[in-house]
């Protein structure tokens, strides 16, 4: 199949006024302009074709095919959000501190473009979508830039150059996330019997099926959650998000999720670097967060099967909405 297909937690009420509102636990640069990339054309829909997030996540496959990315959606806040998760090959995972200025500029400028020609080339997220999330990562994973932005900002430009997708950006009050501010890790021997990230997604994308808007990505270095339990020593934290939709409310329930998470967890058990914190989002249909839930990387790096009830946080952010 094509992979396809975003936080912390040091109080959990902050988290849940960032997403949905939950009932409680169960820079611009300075260089040279720089052009963003002619896409792939996209058939334009008629004004009859009905748009729908799904519609989206198939062009987005289409536009960005052969490259390494996985594309969601979720309800954010009250943002209908599409999240893109990509891996630049031009970024040197090993970016020396002389080199750091253009890697940042190097992951900007991907963010941005690719925000913008999912916008340009896609109409129907001009229809459906209210912000991109971009999220840029190296060879190995590490996080170099992630930001959200307001589709309109793009609406109405012409091969923009870096600093007009910048300018539009800024000009709807919204200001940029700084990229990357220190110098990668140096890469270090797996341990034995480990898996890399390919094998970990590969076995969790199976476990899911075909299903669209189900995603599975690792960002190392984000500080997407601060929940205690960290691999010991890690200079960065390595952070799996997952996300699946459900069908209706019995799979929502507790006892599903968790059984679910437990499927994910071994699938991470092996992985290198270990795992610090798995994340997940169990979206409805409409993509709104029905349940989100944090399992610590302690857990998974034990291999504790069943997940024990005390180690599993979660949140139920929204009740279940009728068809």
């Amino acid at each position: 199949m094509t992979f396809r297909h975003v936080t912390s937690l040091a109080a959990a009420a902050a988290l849940c006024m960032t997403l949905l509102g939950c009932s409680g636990p169960t820079a611009s640069p300075s260089s040279a302009p720089t052009r963003a990339p002619i896409p792939t054309p996209i058939p334009t829909p008629s004004p009859s074709l009905n748009c729908t997030a799904a519609l989206v996540l198939a062009q987005v496959d289409q536009l960005l095919a052969g490259q390494d990315f996985e594309a969601h959606y979720l309800t954010t806040g009250d943002k209908f959000t599409l999240s893109v998760w990509l891996v630049d090959p031009e970024i040197d995972p090993a970016t020396p501190q002389s080199g750091m200025a253009a890697a940042d500029r190097q992951a900007l400028e991907r963010g941005l473009s690719i925000s913008y020609q999912i916008v340009d080339r896609i109409p129907c997220v001009q229809r459906v979508f209210d912000q991109v999330n971009p999220m840029i990562v190296d060879g190995r994973f590490q996080h170099w830039y992630k930001d959200f932005f307001p589709v309109g900002a793009f609406v109405g430009l012409h091969d923009p150059t870096t600093e007009d997708l910048v300018a539009a950006v800024e000009a709807t009050g919204t200001a940029l996330e700084a990229p990357r501010a220190t110098v990668p890790q140096a890469a270090q021997t797996p341990a034995a019997s480990s898996c890399g990230w390919s094998e970990a997604r590969a076995a969790i994308h199976a476990y899911f099926g075909a299903e669209d808007n189900t995603a599975a990505y690792l960002i190392v270095g984000a500080r997407l959650v601060d929940q205690g339990n960290p691999t010991p020593n890690a200079p960065d934290d390595v952070g799996v998000e997952v996300q699946w939709p459900v069908r209706a409310a019995a799979e929502a329930a507790d006892p599903v999720v968790r059984e679910r998470l437990g499927h994910v967890a071994e699938a991470l058990a092996c992985l290198w670097p270990a795992v610090d914190s798995l994340e997940a989002f169990v979206v409805d249909p409409a993509g709104r967060t029905i349940v989100y839930a944090v399992v610590p990387g302690s857990i998974i790096r034990a291999r504790i099967i069943p997940l024990p009830p005390s180690g599993v946080r979660l949140y139920r952010m929204a009740p279940w909405a009728q068809p």
